[in-house]
């Protein structure tokens, strides 16, 4: 077994699907067309995440026929919004330690201080029912640790990273909706502990995927990593940032006018 630590840019949802549009998928079926490929599946992952949402730490467990060679899956991924970052052979799982999610909120004059109030009453072991989407299958346990939130703040935005052993589906953004009303004056700091009641129930806002990245699923791993590919990852990225730093000049420009 290998572990290959992945990452990418959101355009796509993460799990396999009948479409066959996905980072599982579309991993797949390059890893096959290199001749890497031992048998088409996912063994494990370090996070299922959204269309819209990004990664920089994920990770997928698969078979292969042999040692991959890091520059020639990305030549081939090329265009592709994702990327193979690192890799290990392994003998089995590894178990992640944490999973470090980022939430970028644009920053619209957030009354910061109570933010980071209410964060600090969702930091241990709580129901989070409130805080996912809703379990019909009652399958799951609504219950999870959060060990850490972190919040900074510039002109432009504020950074939340949530630390945590495991999530929810939709549980970072309903997070980031109960903080957003929160931070703009609409509820109480007091009204997070409501929503951590396991006799309570009331709807939280669901933020949008496109400002969250899963930053790490942290294993035990020493990943060997490819130098040339990393340098063309961080190209990539760069050119991003400068398209994005300019249009984002021109929304305020029109916006202050």
């Amino acid at each position: 077994m290998y572990i290959l630590k992945i990452a990418y840019d959101g355009r796509y949802s993460f799990q396999q699907q009948p479409h066959k549009e996905t980072v599982c998928d579309i991993l797949l079926d390059t890893l096959e067309e290199t001749g890497f490929l031992y048998k088409r599946k996912i063994i494990y992952s370090g996070g299922r995440t959204d269309k819209g949402v990004s990664a920089l730490g994920n990770f997928v467990v698969v078979e292969l026929k042999k040692e991959p060679i890091l520059s020639y899956i990305n030549a081939k991924l090329k265009n592709r919004g994702i990327w193979v970052l690192g890799y290990r052979e392994i003998n089995e799982i590894p178990k992640v330690k944490y999973r470090h999610y980022r939430y970028i909120l644009p920053n619209i004059d957030y009354d910061v201080d109570l933010i980071i109030e209410g964060s600090k009453k969702l930091i241990g072991t709580h129901s989070f029912h409130n805080l996912s989407k809703r379990d019909r299958t009652k399958e799951k346990s609504p219950i999870r640790t959060i060990y850490d939130i972190k919040i900074s703040e510039n002109d432009f935005y504020l950074t939340i990273d949530i630390i945590g052993e495991s999530f929810l589906w939709n549980m970072v953004r309903k997070i980031i909706g109960a903080l957003d009303l929160i931070g703009r004056g609409k509820k109480p700091v007091e009204w997070i502990d409501k929503l951590l009641d396991e006799n309570y129930r009331e709807g939280v806002p669901t933020f949008p995927p496109d400002g969250l990245i899963l930053v790490e699923a942290k294993v035990d791993i020493d990943y060997i990593y490819d130098n040339y590919s990393i340098k063309k990852f961080k190209e990539y990225w760069k050119e991003f940032f400068k398209l994005y730093v300019m249009k984002m000049g021109i929304s305020k420009t029109i916006l202050d006018f």
